[in-house]
């Protein structure tokens, strides 16, 4: 059985991720609504320096000022002016005198007329670049709508949807045509698709049944033969049949878990992770390889059966690929920020080469190669089932080697929700 130690700091510490740096770039949306107004203002700033530039140096003004009544003088030493009575007069409401009003602006020189005008421009631009902004706000929403469509539609395409289509109705132009085109090309990759997992699915199935013919053929052939020569052919043949078997069965896995459609379910990773390995303690025992357990209640939302079998090829490819003289297996379950959880599994073994760890997850790779031994019991597809089902289930997966020899394999589930 699996001790419940802890297991070694350098296999559970997170991976050092440095974060890509991106310079901040405003949206398009944005910068075409500036560009609007910038070019709205622009043609403004010209139209006005050309109006000012009229008003002051083609025309000739001749301004007059306005007449007054000048007061009565009288000259010295002469009398002044008598003074008639003036009848008196019955007074009688007389209308309302016109009068100019305080705030009346009067221009009196020709500076004063061109200040004005240019003050009164002024405003109205900044007005202008006002509205600019938000008619080009709206312009621009209506003209990019159709790409948060298409945007849509290539985000669900990245995680495997290629069953939708984006249809967009309207006039035809650059973008109605890109939308068309990205449609043509999700109805090539899902025929393409269907084709290749209907092949592959088919396939195995067809090799299923020889298969398991030749290996009743050879378990009859080992029973009825006492010849020490015979049998070692025949244990071989039947090693090399056994293993044909594994692999027939892991592409349908493989198939399977592509084209599933079962219902996800909510699961205690750190539940599912200790069943399996206790399923696999009989072979670690074998082996001389010791696991340990550092498990947290962590909840994700997935199919039972994925996971089970996400969890099976970890341990059994933890357990199988190990040192020979007493290596272990370190199985952590954690839940992470944001509702997420988390899974890794690190073993002990040979130093490994990072820049070839990342294409074990290509079908039938292995670490020394493609070809297989005899004391391998792998076939080549396990971390390829794996990160086929980490991409089902909308996971990360991260292969790294361990800096004192080994594999350290780090699964992140989303949210419950997400």
């Amino acid at each position: 059985m699996p001790s419940a130690t802890t297991t070694e700091p350098d296999a559970v510490q997170p991976a050092a991720t440095q974060p890509e740096f991106r310079r901040y770039r405003a949206t398009v949306r944005t910068r075409l609504a500036l560009t609007y107004s910038a070019l709205l203002t622009g043609a403004g700033v010209v139209m006005l320096g050309v109006v000012y530039v009229v008003m002051r140096f083609v025309p000739t003004y001749d301004l007059v000022a306005s007449s007054s009544v000048p007061a009565a003088t009288v000259a010295p030493g002469a009398s002044p002016p008598s003074i008639e009575p003036i009848p008196e007069v019955v007074s009688t409401p007389a209308p309302a005198a016109l009068t100019t009003p305080a705030s009346e602006l009067t221009i009196s020189s020709t500076d004063q007329m061109l200040n004005l005008l240019l003050v009164i421009s002024l405003v109205v631009l900044v007005v202008l670049a006002i509205v600019g902004v938000a008619v080009g706000w709206a312009v621009a929403g209506r003209m990019l709508k159709p790409l948060q469509y298409i945007n849509t539609a290539a985000r669900r395409a990245a995680h495997g949807d290629l069953s939708q289509r984006i249809r967009l109705a309207g006039p035809r132009d650059e973008i109605s045509e890109l939308a068309a085109n990205f449609d043509d090309m999700l109805t090539q990759l899902e025929r393409s698709f269907a084709t290749s997992k209907r092949f592959a699915l088919n396939a195995s199935h067809e090799l299923r049944t020889p298969l398991a013919t030749t290996r009743a053929m050879l378990d009859v052939a080992l029973a009825q033969t006492d010849a020490p020569e015979d049998r070692v052919v025949f244990d071989r043949l039947r090693m090399m049949n056994e293993r044909s078997i594994d692999t027939v069965e892991a592409l349908l896995d493989l198939a399977k878990i592509q084209s599933s459609t079962a219902q996800p379910e909510l699961i205690d990773l750190a539940k599912a992770a200790a069943e399996v390995v206790e399923s696999c303690a009989g072979e670690a025992a074998e082996r001389n390889v010791r696991i340990d357990l550092a498990l947290e209640p962590a909840m994700i939302e997935a199919e039972p059966v994925l996971v089970r079998q996400l969890l099976t090829n970890l341990v059994q490819n933890a357990v199988r690929h190990n040192t020979t003289d007493g290596g272990f297996v370190a199985v952590t379950t954690k839940s992470t920020d944001g509702g997420g959880a988390a899974l890794e599994v690190s073993n002990s073994g040979a130093l490994l080469d990072a820049s070839v760890v990342a294409a074990w997850t290509e079908p039938f790779t292995r670490a020394a190669g493609r070809a297989s031994t005899s004391a391998n019991r792998g076939h080549g597809l396990g971390l390829s089932i794996v990160a086929a089902i980490v991409e089902r289930l909308h996971g990360t997966l991260t292969l790294e080697p361990r800096s004192s020899g080994g594999l350290r394999v780090v699964v992140g589930f989303v949210s419950v929700g997400d």
